[in-house]
């Protein structure tokens, strides 16, 4: 084994002089090919029966006609339904350090618009409960305030942000709301209003004198400079809400302060759907619904009351009313026990009208579009990210199997209790085929179960001895083993990231790390127990 720095990052002193690009040795891409599926390709865009070709993480190819490439995996689907990945707009999650230190009640407690959610570490964790409802990408935004921070737009795959990003930046969120929190600054609405008026004008004041030439020195401001792309309408203003009072409130103080509004809906926009339309703005709509109350029980029925039966009633109707009105409409889950549950209220909203055109557009092309994404997702079109689902049966169902998730050409099987096909545990012996010179090897080591994996790598020996990293990820897709791992720790800042295909005792593939792509291959040294193999 080589220096863990060189082993881990990719490049290796050998290849000093040749140039990086020399050093790391770039292979074809990994290709795919699903035949024989029904593939949704569009809201109202449906192929019976095709193929899909899959090639370095993007659609190839897609049609009735299209020949599976040579060398590709072949994957047969037939009988299956393929449909684009679904985005979810609306992700709260709560900031590292979300009580700050005393500050005497200071108007800033509560306005952090500098927040930047791309700059925050990514949680695995985060994205598999989204994967399992079949969702891709998600809008992540930050979860308290008044004026919030910065939203990330993210893929949901395994591994580390880098890897998963698509936008920083890409709102800023807002909640004009009261509190019951005490020693911070405008807990009342009112207070709240005044704190957002009070600090859209100093961010004015202080963006026409940051742009001034008079020669005067404005002191760096990195919350008030954080406003200035949503009051130059760069960035939309996302406002949270929790009835239709606060939505058309949320309207006139955006067209007072000259703010582009996006709406975080609340399932009463029904009640006021005239005077919400004309405001212009789209809504990210969760959807919701309210459970039916217990009427029947005894000595319930006086204490349940006729406005909690009406919006039982009626809120199943609000999606399809609030598209009826010609309102962009995309939906997301947020405000759910879990991801899963979107799908009962898409049932329940399906039975008021709602078409399964719409709400298809509504979880893909609409968001997409909103987000600046249209060229990269929402459709299942060549040259577009390979997200997408592979469902057996109908999506929009209470309960939908979906069996795999795909995520920049990645497989993620979800079907539950599916023995594996192999079992990749014990350890490994990897060569690193970087360039020229002794290729650098590592020690993997697998442990766990084949359907939950985790371990290690090992490279060395150093001047300490050998190094050792635990790995981020580690997961098993038919005979394809991926590993991910950070190789921070050992001066290479980024994830490494191994994909091998398993052929018994040997292996082969590609890494990708800081420096680019190079070329893989092992063989297990030892078996699940620990005995030679």
């Amino acid at each position: 084994m080589v220096l863990a720095s060189l082993a881990f990052d990719g490049s290796s002193a050998q290849a000093q002089g040749k140039g990086e690009k020399e050093a790391v040795r770039h292979l074809g891409p990994d290709v795919w090919a699903l035949t024989g599926a029904r593939i949704v390709v569009a809201p109202g865009r449906v192929l019976e029966k095709g193929t899909l070709v899959l090639a370095d993480g993007r659609i190839e190819a897609v049609g009735a006609d299209v020949p599976v490439p040579p060398g590709a995996r072949e994957m047969a689907l037939e009988g299956k339904t393929l449909y684009p990945g679904l985005i979810d707009t609306y992700l709260p999650r709560a900031w590292p350090e979300e009580k700050f230190p005393p500050q005497g009640g200071s108007p800033r407690d509560r306005v952090t618009p500098e927040r930047d959610l791309s700059l925050h570490a990514f949680e695995p964790g985060l994205a598999k409960a989204h994967r399992q409802a079949g969702f891709t990408t998600a809008l992540v935004v930050p979860s308290s305030g008044v004026i919030r921070g910065q939203s990330a737009l993210i893929n949901l795959g395994d591994g580390g942000l880098a890897e998963n990003l698509l936008r920083n930046r890409v709102a800023q969120h807002w909640s004009v709301e009261s509190t019951r929190e005490r020693g911070v600054y405008g807990r009342s609405l009112m207070g709240a209003t005044a704190l957002v008026r009070q600090t859209v004008l100093d961010a004015r004041w202080y963006g026409r004198a940051r742009a001034s030439e008079s020669g005067r020195r404005i002191p760096f401001d990195r919350s008030l400079e954080a406003l200035v792309p949503a009051l130059t309408k760069e960035q939309p203003s996302v406002f949270e809400t929790e009835g239709f009072l606060d939505s058309l409130r949320a309207g006139r103080l955006a067209r007072e302060l000259g703010l582009k509004l996006w709406l975080v809906g609340n399932g009463h926009e029904y009640k006021r759907l005239r005077e919400i339309a004309t405001l212009g703005s789209p809504i990210l709509l969760p959807l919701a619904f309210p459970d039916a109350p217990e009427v029947g029980k005894e000595g319930n029925d006086l204490s349940v009351k006729l406005e909690d039966l009406r919006h039982w009633d009626r809120a199943p109707d609000n999606p399809a009313a609030l598209l009826d009105a010609g309102i962009t409409v995309a939906f997301t889950t947020f405000r759910l026990a879990a991801p899963k549950d979107l799908f009962k209220h898409l049932a329940a909203a399906k039975e008021r009208g709602l078409s399964e055109e719409r709400i298809l557009a509504s979880l893909t092309t609409v968001p997409a579009k909103l987000l600046g994404i249209s060229k990269q997702a929402g459709t299942l079109e060549s040259g577009k990210t390979a997200n997408l689902l592979v469902v057996e049966g109908e999506l929009w169902q209470e309960s939908p199997k979906i069996l795999d998730v795909w995520i920049d050409g990645r497989r993620y099987p979800l079907r539950s209790g599916e023995a594996p096909a192999l079992d990749p545990r014990g350890e490994w012996e990897l060569t690193l085929e970087l360039g020229d010179g002794p290729p650098p090897t590592l020690l993997l080591r697998l442990a766990g179960t084949p359907a939950e994996l985790s371990g290690q790598v090992e490279a060395g020996p150093t001047e300490i001895g050998p190094i050792v990293l635990d790995l981020s990820s580690a997961s098993l897709a038919g005979d394809r083993l991926e590993v991910v791992y950070d190789g921070a720790p050992v001066g290479a800042p980024g994830a490494v990231t191994l994909e091998l295909t398993i052929d018994g005792d040997a292996a082969r593939g590609k890494g990708t790390g800081p420096s680019g792509e190079f070329g893989v291959r092992g063989k297990r040294t030892a078996g699940p127990g620990g005995g030679a193999q």
